[in-house]
């Protein structure tokens, strides 16, 4: 790739609102494309695309639209395709996103590549999202090049026969780079897909058979984890030389682990500890010594190892399965969630934490999930677990 074609799909991913509307007239005009409606996105140029967004679909997952039970209009997604019964392709994707607001999307496939490009559309707007390009070489996948509003990607694959085996993530304005990897099991199927960045990070981004693990099993390994090896990392990589007040972690129901973990010193209460509101003594933000701040003052506890990680690739599919309206199994997973975090803080009670910080008397190991600002119901129960137990 060069700046010329960098260029080239620059100014055309500039021109896609201005064009949009000719080439999706010509679409929708093609007699040979019947239409069919799914409440799961099923086509996207990008190779593997489900498994690097973790949202592959179960093996008895129903794709098309039926009749009137195969769609929830109050939880389902909504997407409309044009098809060519022939080979199979997509030619167009129009998301619904409620009255007259959609995501649209075109795909063009030549020998050389495969293109599609997506705007978003209400009555009175068209905005460009994205232009995507799939190079092939060998009629195997070789670029996939991505422009938006902030810029472009490139990422360059390395096949064997008929698998992907690697590829290149890059930013060509950007220094940083990632490196794919794909493994597969015997059959030949995807079996994972990790990711490491450039400053030496590894990510998984895909890990097969994930929804048949077991949540609540998941949910004591996190639990063990949290416990003991961010004990050990704050004995060994935290130095702070005035008295600590709490031991903070904050997390969301968006993605209840990892959490961050949060410090607040003695320094930072303006007037009595016992005059103070809980939100003003426990918000993560307000903290100097929070694992989200930069330097100098950083915590440099890693959420990451890479043997936990799909852990939270668990917890996080359970939770978005569930339907936002029903209630009771929302609460129930926000129960289980919230029980997980005050086992952990009881556990961490009695660690000895004096070869890293001062405790002050009223020092206390908290949780709060900064979206239910519910820190009130952690401080009732771990407070009085202290007291009960002498700490």
């Amino acid at each position: 790739m060069n700046e010329i074609l960098y260029t080239k799909i620059q100014e055309e991913f500039n021109c896609i609102a201005s064009t949009f509307s000719e080439k999706e007239s010509v679409v929708l005009l093609d007699k040979n494309r019947i239409t069919v409606q799914s409440i799961y996105n099923l086509f996207e140029i990008q190779p593997y695309f489900s498994q690097i967004a973790n949202e592959v679909l179960s093996p008895d997952a129903k794709l098309f639209i039926e009749n009137e039970e195969d769609f929830d209009p109050e939880t389902d997604d909504l997407y409309e395709y044009k098809i060519n019964l022939e080979n199979r392709k997509a030619y167009f994707k129009k998301q619904h996103y409620g009255d007259d607001i959609f995501y649209t999307t075109i795909y063009e496939y030549t020998e050389a590549y495969q293109k599609s490009f997506c705007v978003y559309q209400n009555n009175e707007d068209l905005k460009a999202i994205n232009l995507s390009y799939l190079y092939l070489k060998d009629g195997m996948p070789h670029q996939f090049v991505e422009c938006t509003e902030y810029g472009i990607s490139l990422k360059t694959y390395t096949c064997e026969g008929q698998f992907i085996k690697s590829y290149k993530l890059e930013w060509p304005n950007y220094d940083h780079h990632c490196i794919g990897e794909l493994d597969y099991d015997a059959e030949g199927n995807l079996a994972r897909i990790t990711e490491t960045a450039s400053d030496g990070r590894i990510r998984i981004l895909f890990e097969k058979d994930l929804e048949t693990k077991d949540v609540e099993k998941i949910l004591a390994e996190l639990e063990d984890f949290l416990v003991e090896n961010i004990a050990d990392q704050i004995l060994e990589k935290v130095k702070i030389e005035e008295p600590v007040y709490c031991l903070l972690f904050e997390y969301s129901m968006q993605g209840p682990f990892p959490p961050t973990i949060a410090f607040g010193v003695a320094s930072e209460i303006d007037g009595n500890f016992e005059d103070k509101e809980l939100y003003e003594l426990y918000n993560a933000p307000d903290m100097r010594y929070f694992s989200e701040n930069e330097e100098p003052n950083s915590i440099a506890i890693d959420f990451y190892p890479i043997e936990i990680q799909s852990n939270y690739m668990v917890t996080n599919a359970h939770g978005e399965k569930i339907p936002w309206q029903d209630d009771e199994a929302c609460e129930v997973w926000a129960r289980q969630v919230m029980e997980t975090y005050m086992k952990v803080c009881k556990r961490l009670m009695y660690f000895d934490f004096s070869k890293s910080f001062i405790k002050t008397d009223y020092f206390l190991i908290m949780a709060r999930d900064f979206e239910q600002c519910n820190e009130a119901v952690f401080y009732k129960e771990l407070s009085a677990y202290k007291k009960e137990n002498g700490f």
